[in-house]
Formats: structure tokens, sequence, C-alpha cells
């Protein structure tokens, strides 16, 4: 199109004008690939970088490989998506290609990732490979999966329970009919809510919801299943409700400590072991107080003990207190290890005290001394703020903060690639299960702005003239 056809003006809002269909994904890719190139620059220029991976499969049954680092930039901890892509076999040799970006595995001293083999086997997995590259990093078992197993443990009667009452959820809502039944007689019961919850493995919320719905929905069940499954012989049985009121308390105390460690990325490692110390403690309590007669601690049990006028058995109440006393045990078992390796490390959340750990090098003890002799920093110093405070004291104590950012700055959980999972989902639909997700999902989850104007004027491509 020439200037003499039409006016500068006109020329400059055609050129405007998409000339393809391809045009809004190349758009995509620019920006996605300036945010990249942006992102690499900065944890280039950072001292320190961890990481934290998981995979998943996506619509079209592809495996992807999700990876997300924090850094340290302009004096703050930043986090950020590295690369989504998809895997086949090797794993690891996905992990290896960051290199080409120019990043250096020296300086890679965490990496946070699941308990599944191919991350954390002994001989050729993505840690042990890490490892190699950079004796001093740490491996993190996500303090997520971790507590996730945790809950797992049932004994046998109540596992009985749990697979019941999943038995009885399945049954009403995998048949669109029935569950379209259900709710209309919901409806018409004025019931607080018109439907179940569906259970599911891959969920971690999912056990305390769907049992606390069952819960509260029972008479509504019971109901309808009148004459229709023998599953409704357990729910006229108080022996199986105390057991599943119980169930019902149990994971949704389970479920507050899982949503603390979702959120926990903004918290630091001493936090997290702080929360779940104390979840222990309380469990310990939990199981003096059946003992005693108390049910005020589990307040679904204590309403339907108090509503039927009953008295548990000694063999509910021995289950109850098996199964909390099974709780603590493996919180010891998947927890207590590391808890004790960082409680030499306690001068990182308070370098106040007087007591000098016996493991840190001269400098850093009188690095230690200098700093806690130090009255101003001790008034302005924020528990709260424990990242930003040794970020704030790392030119004047550099060796105390070398060796809290490695203690502080690893990842606790993967949480930010379950919710990485969660847009991916989103976009990769199955009327779009061809898309190559890098660009896209970079886009959606990334922290860093983009310019998208600046970017498209530099990259846009000018029209050809007619011949």
């Amino acid at each position: 199109m020439r200037p003499t056809m039409f006016g500068e003006k006109e020329v400059k809002e055609v050129e405007r004008i998409p000339l393809s269909n391809n045009t809004v994904a190349r758009r995509i890719d620019e920006m996605a690939e300036w945010a990249e190139d942006e992102l690499i620059r900065r944890v280039v220029c950072s001292k320190y970088y961890t990481l934290q991976l998981d995979e998943s499969t996506d619509v079209q049954g592809l495996s992807q490989l999700l990876v997300f680092v924090r850094y340290i930039w302009q004096n703050d901890v930043h986090e950020d998506i590295l690369f989504c892509k998809p895997i086949s076999r090797g794993t690891a040799e996905e992990i290896f290609n960051i290199k080409e970006k120019g990043l250096q595995w020296k300086n890679c001293f965490g990496i946070c990732t699941d308990g599944a083999r191919a991350m954390c086997g002994k001989n050729s997995s993505v840690v042990t490979r890490v490892l190699k590259q950079s004796p001093c990093a740490l491996w993190t078992h996500c303090s997520l999966h971790r507590e996730a197993l945790v809950s797992k443990a049932l004994p046998t009667d109540f596992k009985t329970v749990l697979n019941t009452a999943v038995k009885i959820v399945n049954y009403i809502k995998t048949k669109p009919l029935q569950a379209r039944l259900f709710q209309k007689l919901c409806e018409e019961m004025g019931s607080l809510h018109t439907f179940l919850l569906l259970h599911t493995e891959v969920r971690w919320l999912s056990r305390g919801k769907v049992l606390t719905r069952l819960v509260e929905l029972r008479n509504e069940v019971t109901i309808y299943l009148e004459g229709k499954t023998e599953y409704i012989e357990s729910l006229l049985d108080k022996e199986f409700i105390l057991k599943l009121t119980y169930l019902a308390d149990i994971f949704s105390k389970l479920n507050e400590l899982n949503l603390y460690l979702q959120g926990s990325n903004e918290s630091d490692i001493f936090a997290v072991h702080d929360r779940i110390r104390a979840f222990m403690k309380k469990l310990m309590l939990w199981k003096s107080c059946i003992e005693d007669g108390k049910y005020d601690c589990f307040e679904t049990l204590e309403t339907f003990i108090i509503e039927n006028q009953l008295q548990p058995k000694t063999n509910i109440l021995s289950a109850i207190s098996t199964h909390l006393s099974l709780l603590k045990n493996n919180f010891d078992a998947y927890f207590g290890e590391e808890m004790k390796k960082l409680d030499s490390l306690n001068w990182i959340c308070n370098p106040f005290q007087d007591r000098l750990p016996s493991s840190m090098s001269t400098k850093a003890s009188e690095e230690l001394i200098d700093l806690s002799e130090d009255t101003s920093l001790k008034n302005s110093f924020n528990r709260k703020q424990l990242t930003k405070f040794w970020l704030s004291v790392a030119g004047n104590y550099p060796c105390l903060f070398d060796e809290a950012i490695k203690v502080l700055l690893p990842f606790s959980t993967s949480y930010l690639c379950e919710a990485g999972f969660s847009a991916m989902i989103s976009i990769k639909t199955k009327y779009r299960n061809k898309l190559d997700l890098s660009n896209s999902l970079r886009l959606k989850v990334t922290k860093i702005e983009v310019d998208a104007k600046a970017v498209m004027t530099k990259n846009r491509k000018q029209i050809h003239p007619s011949h």
C-alpha cells in the first residue's frame, strides 16, 4: 500500500492490522522471550538461586516439566517460572538445558522436589545430577508432599470407613442422573449444600472436604439412598458415624496445616518447622483429651455425641488415640531429621542470643558477636521479615549472610509448580491440545512486568509494498 493511494496516517493504521492468523501467536512469543531473557539476566547477576521443580501430564497426555527459580535481585527475593518443557524420558537431561541460558550450577545451592524416584533417586535422578555439578546444593523434600504422606496413614478400621464414605459419594456423584436427583432433594429439604464433593487422591485437600460435606449432608444422603443400596446400613450405624465425624475433624485440621504450607513460599523454613512442631504437640494434646473423655477438640464428633446422647465405646476411643499417635510418629519420621539439623542454626532466626554455635568458623563467630551487640539492629529486628533482615546486613556481615541465605532462600514446598499446573490446565484444553505451553504459560504466571507496547514496536514487521 502506497501513501499516494491514501494519506500517511492511513498507511500507519493499516500497518497495525494483523497480516495473518499467526500474528497473535508471534506477539505472544516475542513478549514471552523478552520476559525469559530478562529473568535469565537477573538470575545470572544474582550470586545465589534455588530451584523448585515438578512434572505433570497435560490434556494431551504429554509429560510437562515445570521449573521455578528463586533468586536475589535489587536486594530482595524474587520468584518466577524458569521454564516449562515437554519431556518423554531423561528428565535430568531437560534440567541441564538451562545451562545453555548462561546459568551457573555453582550458584545453585537448593533444589526442591517431591519424593518421586525420578526426581531424587540415588543413581541418575535430577537431584543426583544437580549435586554432582553443585556439591554444596541441598535437596528439600516438598513439605506439602510430606504432610500429604503423613495424612495417608490410617488404621484398618478408619481406612474402611474412609473407603466406604468415598463409595457412597461416588455412587451419587459419578452418575449425572443420581447427582441431579440428589440436588433436587437437597433443595426441597432446604439444605445448606446441594451436592457432594468428589474424592481424588491427587488433591491435597480432597479428603477433608469430601468427608466434611458428607457429614453435613448425611441425613439427606440417608434419605436418598433408602432402598437403593447397602451403603445405607453404614449411615445408620452410629459407630460408623462416630468414626466418620472424627475423620472429618482430623482431616480438616490437617487441611488447615496444609493451607499454611501452601502459602509458605513467603515464609522461611524455620516458620514452617514452628508450625509443624505446634501441630505435633496438638496431636498429643488431642490424644490426652480423648483419653480423658473430652471431645471439644473435635467439634463435629462432639456435636454428634451430644445430639445423640452417646457414650463412645472404648474400642473407638482407643482407635482414635492410636491414630493420633501414628500421625505424630509419622511427622517425626518425615520432618524430625530436618528439624534437628536446623536446630543448630537457630542463630539465623535469633542472631541476638548469647551462645555461639560450635560449628561456626572463627570469622563468622566474630561477626555474630559484633551483630549481637549492635543495639540499633536489635531494635529494628523483625522476625517476620527474616530474609530482608539478612539482606540488609550483607555488606557489614558477609560471612553470616552467606550462611544464612543458603538456609533461607531454598523453597520449602513445590506449591508454585502445582499452581503452574493449574494454570496449564486452563491454557491447554482439549480444544487446544497441540499448543506449545512454554510461552503462553510464562506470560500467565510470570511476575516480571512486560512492556508489551515496546516489545511489539521493536519486533513489528514492515509491510511489503505491492508489486
